[in-house]
């Protein structure tokens, strides 16, 4: 993503192989707060290992995790 013009996208956007930075998640609170427990917080760094159809399998502190698109389109990140 184009962190250094300050843009924000959902993470479905990234490209697979990309690292970027969750700048917010968007959703209810159940859903943030789900989220937050599995390190999708403000800062954390998220790898992005493969995507399909929307569909993003990624690493966040240290853990393999895959979305759906639902999801992934929640989770802001520059």
């Amino acid at each position: 993503m184009a962190e250094a013009t300050g843009c924000v996208a959902p993470l479905s956007m990234a490209r697979t192989g990309e690292t970027v930075r969750v700048a917010r998640v968007r959703g209810g609170e159940e859903l943030r707060r789900h989220l937050a427990s599995l390190g999708f917080v403000d800062g954390a760094e998220v790898h992005v290992v493969s995507q399909a159809v929307g569909n993003i399998i990624v690493m966040v502190k240290g853990a393999r995790l895959g979305l759906d698109k639902k999801t992934a389109l929640k989770i802001m990140v520059a």
